[in-house]
């Protein structure tokens, strides 16, 4: 690792850090000069990560592992390791959020609390560059902890209304039980293989010296964590109530940090767990099973914003499911072309998500309604807007060539070459009401006639200018795949024999492959049905069954009420243990003590000691 690369690391680490200490100190310059200070501060963030971009993404590029000493004498090291993965999620994150920084110029202006605002967005994108970095498991688990942190500080941000409150309490307690579940998998594979560093762990599993007992174990809690923080059923109740957040919040933590960071989990470990029965087929089926299921709630949701979450629910199904794609040959060699499907994915939803997001938080701002029945007729008064959001909404649907179509056509084809056709059927049909309630969302509030009794306006300058860089990459986006495919290349984990589909890559070779293989013809057929079910909505939704589904879709089919049961269950069962809580200082110590004490007869059964 030459000395600029060192020093590119080190500053994408440490600034957001750095400049989440210093904004609050700022607010003496007020509220007119903060926000363009906070935009200088998130393209600083963003510049040295950009910078690495090339030297990574080269053919020829290496993996770069470092390591970093924090406590020496205690043996405490933040070990780095960064391939095309983990430097593309921390351009995601740091470029999302510079746009969003810089589109909550305009946006945020008047709000109270903008220092908090601004510091919390550069804490939040911080501790996702951390995450995807590290190579040590405990440090991963540290800024996840601070990701669902950041995560609960922004929805509840607005402190005066209850219901943002809520929702902030309720996506803190809904991703803990996730979050158990991960470090339960952590802790269950340093009993297995004596490390937290990652790259070890992939290099035992590849040879074969983890006992499988530990390793199937582990490999459901880490999928239990990623069902928390990538909301995947049944601990997805979370992401539609965090809309009470601002939007460019909204935007931020469904294309850049919070939602990304249980697919990255599930990626990155997936060479671990790639030989464990019955993980992939988990994989695939939770995967679909959400992706179906949140695509019904979006087709029946009135609400905007609540529809853009639940959409953002069901694509992060498409990424869950693509993992499960992976695969050991006859031959024991590990097939990672599902973990590329994943990933790419998850780069073109980055940008099309933030595009729908901030266009439905100008539209929200201009009309002062989430309801999309209230709206009407938007195309006059907020044409650019309107033709901006189109974009994000055919990439959305998966049409040609818009960017979710080229990730969407891998994932069928996957699921296709391996003849899963359970699987299949799940997300083909999940396509179909996709481009349902894409084309509900755009018609419902661009198309018609406007019965408001106020006039909207146009989007803002330099709100505008943000959503055309993200509808040109909606666009363009999926033209990165040879760059970003070659490189992925040398993602692939060492020690770890792979192989990897060649047809991915290079540009011509993927469009024509593409536009001849059978997952083409399936992704037609899903916009060509969905665009029917759209079209014949009217007479689809006359019988008992439609008008129940529409009914219990938006009561979210139960879940919600299975989120409240359980929680004033945990309420009582809590006041009843509240009694043991004497707030006595040397019954506390004594408690402390006794686990401390079983937790070390645990270790030396194990041999750690």
């Amino acid at each position: 690792m030459i000395l600029e690369d060192s020093l590119l690391i080190t500053l994408m680490i440490v600034l957001p850090f750095l400049w989440f200490g210093l904004i609050p100190i700022l607010k003496k310059v007020g509220d007119k000069i903060l926000p363009w200070i906070a935009v200088a501060l998130a393209a600083l963030v963003a510049l040295p990560i950009f910078l690495l971009l090339p030297d990574i993404l080269a053919a020829d590029a290496e993996p770069i592992l470092a390591a970093y000493d924090w406590v020496p004498s205690a043996g405490l090291i933040f070990e780095v390791f960064i391939d095309p993965i983990a430097l593309v999620m921390a351009a995601i994150a740091s470029g999302i959020g510079f746009l969003v920084v810089l589109y909550s110029t305009k946006y945020m202006e008047g709000e109270k609390g903008l220092p908090r605002y601004y510091a919390l967005i550069m804490l939040f994108v911080g501790a996702m560059i951390g995450l995807v970095v590290s190579d040590n498991l405990l440090v991963v688990y540290f800024f996840w902890e601070i990701v669902g942190l950041c995560s609960y500080a922004l929805i509840s941000f607005n402190v005066e209304d209850p219901r943002a409150a809520k929702a902030g309490i309720k996506a803190f307690v809904t991703t803990r039980v996730g979050d158990v579940g991960l470090a339960i998998g952590i802790f269950v594979l340093y009993l297995a293989t004596s490390t937290f560093s990652i790259q070890e762990i992939i290099a035992q599993a590849a040879a074969g010296s983890i006992d499988v007992t530990y390793l199937s174990f582990a490999g459901f809690m880490f999928i239990l964590g990623a069902m928390g923080k990538s909301a995947q059923l049944p601990l997805h109740a979370w992401l539609p109530d965090a809309m009470e957040a601002p939007t460019t919040v909204s935007a931020l933590i469904h294309a850049a940090t919070m939602v990304n960071a249980g697919i990255y989990i599930l990626v990155r470990m997936a060479p671990v767990f790639v030989t464990v029965d019955g993980w992939g087929t988990a994989l695939l089926y939770l995967g679909g099973i959400t992706a179906l299921v949140a695509a019904i709630m979006a087709v029946v949701e009135p609400d905007l914003k609540r529809l853009l979450a639940y959409s953002t629910i069901s694509q992060l199904g498409y990424m869950v499911f693509a993992v499960g794609l992976v695969f050991v040959t006859a031959a024991g060699v590990a097939n990672m072309d599902g973990m590329f499907a994943s990933m790419y994915h998850l780069m073109n939803h980055a940008v099309f998500k933030a595009l729908l997001f901030l266009c439905a938080g100008a539209i929200i701002h201009s009309v002062g309604t989430r309801n999309m029945y209230e709206m009407r007729g938007l195309k006059k008064e907020m044409p650019i807007t309107r033709w901006l959001m189109l974009i994000g909404a055919l990439a959305l649907a998966g049409f040609p060539i818009f960017s979710g179509f080229w990730s969407k056509d891998l994932i069928f084809a996957g699921a296709y070459e391996q003849e899963l056709w359970i699987p299949l059927i799940l997300v083909v049909v999940t396509a179909m009401l996709t481009v349902a309630y894409s084309l509900r969302m755009y018609f419902l509030v661009f198309e018609g006639e406007s019965k408001r009794k106020t006039t909207a306006h146009e989007t803002p300058g330099i709100m505008l200018i943000v959503l055309a860089i993200l509808a040109f990459g909606a666009v363009a986006s999926w033209a990165l795949v040879d760059m970003f495919s070659t490189s992925f290349e040398h993602f692939l984990p060492i020690g770890l024999p792979t192989i990897y589909e060649s047809h991915v890559h290079p540009l011509g070779d993927f469009v024509s492959h593409t536009f001849t293989s059978v997952a083409f013809g399936l992704s037609l057929v899903g916009i060509g049905i969905g665009a029917v079910l759209y079209f014949a909505r009217n007479s689809l939704k006359t019988n008992k069954l439609s008008l129940f589904i529409i009914k219990f879709g938006r009561q979210g089919f139960g879940f919600d009420k299975l989120y409240e049961d359980v929680l004033v269950g945990v309420k009582k069962v809590s006041m009843r243990l509240r009694k043991l809580q004497t707030g006595d200082a040397n019954m506390n110590f004594v408690g402390v003590v006794i686990i401390m004490i079983v937790l070390f007869v645990m270790l030396m059964m194990q041999g750690v000691f």
